[in-house]
């Protein structure tokens, strides 16, 4: 009579199998969390944004022409208070201003969370 062969895998198969598994476990927890971790703040971000967007309509509106300097204030936008900083300076074209726009979160101006440049001409 023949003696039965074992079936199965042997240890060494088998932590080799589940440090594969391990590795692709941590990828792909690596990446999900990166992934929440851009979604949150696109989601924190969005508010800014239309902030920005809003208040750079108001200018353009306003055929408003900025003076030279720094100038602040804050706006509401969808529920938001915003609080802005407006940065002015000259171009090399007389006509025309080059306004940096910065947002931020709160009164104090600690925490900029956007930026974003305008450019504006004389009405």
């Amino acid at each position: 009579m023949k003696a039965a062969t074992a079936r199965g895998f042997t240890l060494l198969e088998v932590m080799i199998a589940l440090f594969i598994l391990a590795i692709i476990a941590a990828g792909v927890a690596q990446t999900l969390h990166q992934r929440t971790r851009i979604a949150i703040s696109e989601r924190q971000r969005l508010p800014m944004i239309l902030c920005a967007r809003a208040q750079a309509a108001e200018f353009k509106l306003t055929h408003y022409w900025p003076p030279i300097g720094s100038s602040q204030g804050a706006f509401q936008q969808a529920g938001t208070t915003c609080y802005w900083q407006l940065d002015v300076e000259s171009t090399a074209i007389r006509a025309m201003r080059r306004g940096t726009l910065t947002l931020f979160h709160d009164e104090q101006h600690t925490q900029r969370e956007i930026q974003f440049t305008l450019f504006f001409a004389p009405p």
